[in-house]
């Protein structure tokens, strides 16, 4: 089911939640694995902000399971996590796996349970319901189970626009141990694309995708060569990298940290 120019390898599968026309890109600053420079718990999706009112689109083809509020029925970390939501199970499994999505804080929901929707219907309002801190759309991608602990992230699912693609990786130390919450960013190396940042995934129940076993991704990346550059203290790694439209660019950053300052000796 992979959308044109793309690989069947990879699974570019969804469709933008949100019009074309209208903020129909993922927020930058909280993304999936951040925690919005330790303000925030870890995001377990991606924002759109749109004004309340806007139409919610279905990303792909598939079944409502859910159509409500989680006010009785958990589907977050707590009751009245994303207010009035609405989850689809997709007509594609992945790995035999089955894949669902979940569009939160909705102002209203405009599909039943069971109910067959296709891609690009409208199915509900956007809204600020549930911890919402004001109008946007929380949007998520489960595989295996509906549940919290089954997110991956939406980056990787999402169709990318024309002439750009994304970025994945790990940031590592030479022994092997992953970095958390450390900043990544690409710079165009020929001046002619935006610059991009994010952080490495936090600690928690986050997932990361058995065909990339990232700890970062980044989207809506124009196509071109940039340098992708982690820093630890004076500690500075680069790669060079070239970005295809509609593909995901791999990229591993090892970088450790500096060593310890010796605590120095008392006077006798």
């Amino acid at each position: 089911p992979n959308l044109r120019f793309t690989s069947p390898d990879e699974h570019y599968w969804f469709w933008r939640p949100i019009h074309e026309g209208q903020t129909n890109w993922t927020d930058k600053v909280y993304p999936y694995g951040g925690t919005r420079g330790g303000t925030l718990q870890p995001h377990h999706g991606v924002e759109f902000y749109v004004p309340e009112g806007t139409q919610v689109l279905a990303v792909a083809d598939g079944t409502v399971v859910y159509a409500g509020s989680d006010s009785e029925q958990i589907f977050g970390p707590q009751p009245n996590f994303y207010g009035n939501l609405v989850v689809i199970e997709h007509d594609t499994q992945l790995d035999g796996q089955p894949v669902y999505t979940l569009y939160g804080h909705l102002a209203e929901p405009q599909v039943v349970e069971g109910q067959h929707v296709l891609m690009q219907q409208q199915i509900a309002l956007s809204g600020a319901t549930g911890v919402a801190e004001g109008p946007h759309l929380h949007f998520e991608v489960r595989v295996g189970e509906n549940n919290y602990n089954s997110t991956r992230n939406p980056r990787l699912w999402l169709y990318p626009f024309p002439d750009r693609g994304t970025v994945v990786g790990r940031v590592t130390t030479s022994d092997g141990e992953v970095w958390q919450e450390l900043v990544v960013s690409l710079s165009s190396t020929d001046g002619t694309n935006l610059g991009h940042t994010t952080t490495t995934y936090a600690s928690g129940d986050l997932n990361s995708d058995p065909l990339w076993n990232e700890t970062f991704a980044i989207d809506d990346v124009g196509a071109g060569s940039y340098k992708a550059v982690v820093q630890v203290g004076e500690n500075r790694v680069t790669q060079e990298i070239f970005v295809q439209s509609y593909g995901t660019t791999y990229v591993e950053l090892v970088i450790d940290p500096p060593p310890a300052t010796p605590t120095p000796s008392p006077e006798p």
